[in-house]
This record gives structure tokens, sequence and C-alpha cells, in this order.
């Protein structure tokens, strides 16, 4: 066997090292500019009982060997969402137990994403096409949303995809087996996503057999099980109320507006997709991997599910980057030199027409961007200086609030009493019972409890505390609240 000199040993492993390097490069700036917003948003006084105050509680649970249970949502979250690799929350609220560990977290997630989708860009379609998945990968409003909407657990979900992605471009079964694995442990829907990966490795190598794309849908249809059966143990009523959106029970329910009419708002998401593929990304077999998101959220009641608003859109950033890349590295590739699952089909260059639609891609993408960053109101100076409201709830749960107070918060207060105080609730859905209530007189929040409710809550206080728009109330008794005028 001929042995390759240093030399040329050298020059053959510097693409993948220059494709590590961009990666790496990527994953950092990208972890730190999502930190830089959620940390931001943070500061500002902007994080939310919805997610965070509740995922913080549930780390909290975690960190103690216990299930994950949130008095802020009332039940136990693997009666919510069948998250089990959330679990490793809580080895990282066991270091650092503050909510901004799980931001920084999530950061690091989507980071570590971005950068395994830029890697392999660079070695499959070259460096520009890579630097292009970077800079859109960073400003897309997928992504953005996830990172300035507290956490959740989708941010989990990127970089299994990413990987899966990967794994199914270049056949890779372990890999691919690996990546549902992953993300059948992040959320019950996911499964839906794995039993497609099994479709999309039929297609992609047809010559393999029936064998390995039925091991996949299995273990899709095995999570979707797993999950419903366990949701339906730890869930009130024996059952997760998500699935009432689709017309399938009543249970655990919550109070978000719905519209059961053919609007064609349903078709958003499928335009955030179109826009993440850069347009021409959509005829890669990767699509195959977006469909059954795209399908449950389009024919779901929750307008919530159909906005680009929220975090749902970043389970399609990986895949319609990846699918740009798959799309860009066939048509530049030499005939004769097609990798496995491109389809057998490669042609020279990318046509004008194509070019223009990326063009276009790249510019909606931008001002989508640029418009949630408004909507956020984020400003990356916050990070360096704490908004009066934050001191202020601080200020008054230090004063007033004895260890372990068990309060009821309005959705802009509680996560910033965690892990200190039994943070509860303040909203209509639910009835805690508690000794104090803690609400802000903020001129714009999107829950805010009702003038009426707050001053009801006054009059009939034991004691009241204020520091500008924050006031704390002490009830005369433990009693259960309801914020109704």
């Amino acid at each position: 066997m001929t042995q390759l000199s240093p030399r040329a040993e050298s020059a053959a492993g510097s693409p993948r090292r220059q494709a590590w390097l961009l990666g790496a490069a990527s994953a950092a700036v990208a972890t730190v500019f999502f930190a830089v917003l959620a940390l931001g948003r943070w500061n500002a006084g902007n994080s939310a009982d919805y997610d965070l105050g509740i995922f913080a509680q549930g780390a909290d649970a975690w960190s103690r060997g216990h299930w994950p249970v949130s008095h802020i949502r009332g039940l136990s979250l693997l009666g919510d969402h069948f998250s089990p690799l959330l679990a490793t929350w809580g080895v990282v609220w066991r270091i650092w137990p503050t909510p901004p560990a799980l931001l920084i977290t999530q950061s690091v997630l989507l980071g570590a994403a971005l950068g395994v989708m830029v890697g392999y860009a660079r070695r499959r379609a070259g460096w520009k096409v890579a630097v292009l998945i970077a800079v859109v990968g960073i400003f897309s409003r997928a992504v953005l949303t996830t990172a300035m909407f507290d956490v959740h657990e989708v941010a989990y979900a990127a970089i299994g995809l990413a990987v899966l992605c990967i794994a199914l471009l270049q056949h890779r079964f372990g890999w691919a087996v690996a990546a549902s694995v992953w993300l059948l442990l992040t959320k019950e829907d996911l499964g839906l996503t794995v039993f497609a990966a099994g479709f999309c490795w039929w297609w992609m190598y047809r010559a393999d057999g029936w064998r390995r794309p039925l091991i996949l849908a299995g273990l899709g249809v095995a999570g979707v099980l797993v999950a419903m059966v366990v949701l339906g143990a730890f869930a009130p009523g024996s059952g997760t109320g998500y699935l009432a959106y689709f017309g399938i029970g009543t249970s655990n329910k919550l109070p978000v507006p719905e519209d059961h009419s053919l609007s064609p708002q349903r078709l958003l998401p499928v335009l955030m997709y179109v826009v993440l593929a850069l347009v021409i990304g959509v005829r890669s077999k990767l699509t195959v991997l977006a469909v059954p998101t795209l399908l449950w959220r389009a024919v779901s009641s929750n307008i919530h599910y159909w906005a680009l608003d929220f975090h749902y859109d970043v389970i399609l950033w990986p895949i319609g980057l990846l699918a740009f890349v798959d799309t860009v590295g066939r048509v530049q590739l030499p005939a004769g030199r097609v990798p496995r699952g491109t389809g057998g089909v490669s042609r020279p260059g990318v046509h004008p027409w194509e070019k223009a639609a990326v063009g276009i891609a790249v510019l909606a993408g931008f001002a989508l961007a640029v418009s949630e960053m408004a909507d956020r109101s984020v400003a990356p100076s916050s990070l360096f200086r704490t908004a009066p409201v934050v001191r202020n709830i601080r200020l008054l749960a230090a004063d007033h609030l004895p260890k372990d107070a068990r309060v009821a918060t309005q959705a802009d207060v509680g996560a910033y009493l965690v892990p200190a105080y039994d943070a509860y609730s303040l909203r209509p859905d639910q009835h805690p019972s508690v000794d104090y209530v803690m609400f802000t007189s903020k001129p714009k929040w999107t829950y805010q409890v009702p003038v009426c409710a707050r001053e009801k809550l006054v009059r009939e206080a034991a004691q009241v505390w204020r520091r500008g728009t924050v006031t704390l109330v002490q009830l005369p008794h433990r009693q259960r609240v309801t914020p109704t005028c």
C-alpha cells in the first residue's frame, strides 16, 4: 500500500480541518450572539413564566433527583411534553441554579447546531456556501424567535436534526439512529419526524432494501407511543391537553386563541420553510423531514402554531438550511461525482433565476429577522445593565418575602423569583393557593393582569408594598387567587 508523505497527508486533511475551524468559529459567534440577546432580554425584565419560569422549576426538580414539576405550569412536566432529555438541565442547574444558566445552555445548543451545519456546508459545497449558511443561519427569524423566547426543549432538536440531516446525506445509518433517539427524547411530536426520516432513507438509498428504513420508521412509531403512554400517566385526566387542538380530548388545555376556519395563515410555516431553504432547497429530499411539522401545525386550531413569533420554526431551521446545501452541492458537482443520496443527478452551476430566488429569500429572511428583533425590543446593550423593574422585583422579594414563600405572579415576574421562592402563575385558568401576589403595571405586556383585578387584590390585601411598577401583596391568609374582576 502506497503511503502518503506527511505533506500530502496534511494537504489531504486540510479541507476537513478548514471545515471544522469554520464550523467552530460559527458556533462560537452564534452562541455569543444568541446569549447576548437572551441575557439582554432577561436583564430588561422581559423574560416570562411561560416558558423560562416553568423550565427553571423543572430543572430545579431534576437537580434534586425528583420528577420535573412546575407550580407555574400546574403539573408534572412529563405530563406536559415528553422531554426526558431536559434532565441535563438538572445537571446545569446543580452547577449554577439560576434561570440565566438555562438561557446560556440553550444558546450553546443553537450555536452548536449552526456550527455543525456550517462545517458540513464547507465540505459539501465550498466556503462561499458555508459563509452564506453561517450568516443566514445566525440572522434567521426561525432561530431568533427561539433565542429570544426564553427557553424551550426544541433547542435540543436543532442539533439533533442537523446531525440527522447530515447522516442521511452521508449515508451514515448509525449516526441517523443516534440522532433519531436524541429527537425522540426531546419532544413527543418528533417521532413523526423520525418516521419521515425512514421514508427519506428509503427514497435516497432504495438499493439498500427495506431494513434500515423500517428501523428508522419503527423508532418513530415507538417513540410516539411511548411518549403518549408517559404523558397519559403524568398528565391530569390521563391525557395531554395539546391533543385538544386537533379535536382529541379536552384535558389540560391551555387558554390559547383558537381558530377552526381554513385561514390562509395556516400556510405561514410553509412560507418560512421556503425562506429557510432559500427557495431552491425545497427540492431536496430532506424536505420530507419538514412535512410532519408543517402538517400538524397547519391542521391545529391553535393559532400560535401557525404564527412565526414563537419557537416552533426552529425545527425547520436545520432542515431548510441543509436542504439548500444539499441542492447547491449537487448542482455544483462535476458529472460523475454525485454522492449517494442526492438522486443521481447533477448539473454544473446554478441557473440565473435560481440565484435571483436565493437572493430574494436571503433578503426576506433578513427582513423577517429585523422585524422579530424590533417586536421583541431586544437591545444587546441590556446585557450590561439591569432594568429597574428587575431590581424592584428582587428588592421587594428580599425585603418582604420569607424563604420558599408561595407567591402567585404575573407572567413577567415569576422567572425572577425562581428558585428562592415557590412561584405560581397568576392566570385565569389556574387557581393557586398562595400567601402573596406579585405583579407589575408595565405599560406594554402581553399577559398583564387586568387593572380591575389588580385593584381588587390591593383592596383585599393585608399589606401592600410598592417599588416603581412592581407591587407585592400579602393576602390576609393563604387562599386561592384568580385574576378576574
